[in-house]
This record gives structure tokens, sequence and C-alpha cells, in this order.
């Protein structure tokens, strides 16, 4: 990721496994590996506009959002949290 001090971090876990596909399309992307098959991706965005066109671009890829964490400001850190995402019952 690059750093970015004023930059927002968000924790988005995504349905499935697309990690390499978000990698190759997004900018400012930490792909975390999940125990449960889905993709979990730590993004750095510098403001909404650029929020809402992530998520724009989520839903034109037909990815399923299954939760949507904010982390707070970058502060140029790209060190993600540890992630440990539950089986889907």
């Amino acid at each position: 990721m690059t750093p970015a001090s004023d930059a927002q971090r968000y924790q988005i876990i995504i349905r499935g496994e697309c990690g390499k596909l978000l990698a190759s399309l997004i900018d400012n992307v930490q792909v975390v590996p999940t125990q449960n098959g889905d993709t979990c991706v730590v993004v750095l965005v510098r403001d909404d506009p650029e929020f809402w066109g992530l998520m724009e671009q989520l839903r034109d890829l037909a990815l399923h959002v299954v939760s949507l964490q904010d982390l707070g400001h970058g502060n140029g850190e790209a060190a993600a949290p540890q992630v440990r995402v539950g089986d889907r019952r």
C-alpha cells in the first residue's frame, strides 16, 4: 500500500476468493488471508468520492460485501489488523 497520511483505512470482507483480482484492479489495497475462503482487503482511500468509487467498482464486479469496517486514519501505516473470519452457517 502506498502511504498516505490523511487517508482513511477500511477493512472489507468479500464473499469468496477474489484477492488476486482486487489486487490487480484496485490501488492501495492489501489482501489479508481468511480461514473460511472469503477475501479480506484493507484499502486506503483519500476522500469520500474515492470511497464511493471503490464501492461502485465492487458492485460492478458483482462482488458480495459481507462486512465493512472503518479502521481510522492510515497515518502512513499499511499494516492490516489480524483478521479472523468465522465460518458461514
